[in-house]
């Protein structure tokens, strides 16, 4: 994997930072963020903050699949209160808080990364809770093969401007894609985090077997200035060509 030796570096080099300075105060840490962020996730939040404010025009509401602890979901409600405090667009969270559980063939290796990514919906009620932003966050839990077309049953109002999958894995990515596309906006967004990654292959095989249906419908896009998300999709309509 591209960078694969200089993150390595990085990350003995932040293990013995760490050492060296001891237990630091939760906020003095938090509000100063940028001061320990790696480049590698600066850039993924800055990505995904630009995916958002083009997305802003585009009707209907944003979702994650794949929350993990809920950093890049509270991004996305972090930015909607600072770029559409008055709009109407919410923040949907899709994810069992259990980890990777439900391999496929189409996964390969990534089946040993069982219970990776096991997140706390109660660390995440909590953060929730404290910026008060409750009613801005809808939380789907469950396994997403068994929650989204329900969810999206009970509510057939319900649409989207942008969905970022990151669920790494073929069966999850093949259901949301299926469901949601007739859900999806025209000039609305799917982002992948572990599209091309040779070690969640899964993904990557679901996203190319939509477009083998789908593909007259979007256009992909590279982002550039990031590792993830890998890949764009962009609805450009809601026809199948004939």
């Amino acid at each position: 994997m591209k960078n694969q030796t200089s993150d390595a570096r990085y990350l003995e080099r932040r293990k013995t930072f760490s050492e060296t300075k001891g237990a630091a105060e939760l906020w003095s840490v938090i509000d100063h963020w940028p001061l320990y962020a790696g480049l590698g996730n600066l850039a993924r939040y800055m990505a995904n903050a630009d995916i958002l404010r083009d997305t802003l025009d585009v009707p209907g509401h944003i979702a994650e699949f794949g929350s993990w602890r809920g950093a890049n979901l509270l991004l996305f409600a972090k930015l909607l209160k600072i770029y559409d405090n008055f709009g109407p667009k919410l923040v949907h969270c899709f994810d069992s808080f259990d980890g990777l559980s439900a391999f496929s063939g189409e996964d390969g290796a990534a089946a040993a990364n069982h219970g990776m990514y096991r997140g706390s919906l109660d660390e995440l009620m909590a953060v929730l809770e404290l910026y008060e932003m409750q009613d801005d966050v809808v939380i789907h839990q469950g396994l997403v093969e068994q929650t989204v077309s329900q969810v999206l049953a009970d509510d057939p109002s319900l649409s989207f401007s942008l969905v970022y999958c990151d669920l790494d894995l073929y069966e999850g990515t093949k259901v949301v894609l299926e469901a949601i596309h007739p859900r999806l906006s025209v000039g609305g967004m799917i982002a992948f985090d572990q599209w091309n990654e040779e070690e969640y292959p899964g993904e990557t095989v679901a996203v190319r077997e939509f477009l083998e249906v789908f593909g007259d419908q979007y256009e992909t896009v590279a982002l550039r200035h990031t590792r993830r998300p890998s890949l764009l999709l962009r609805k450009l309509s809601s026809v199948k060509s004939a």
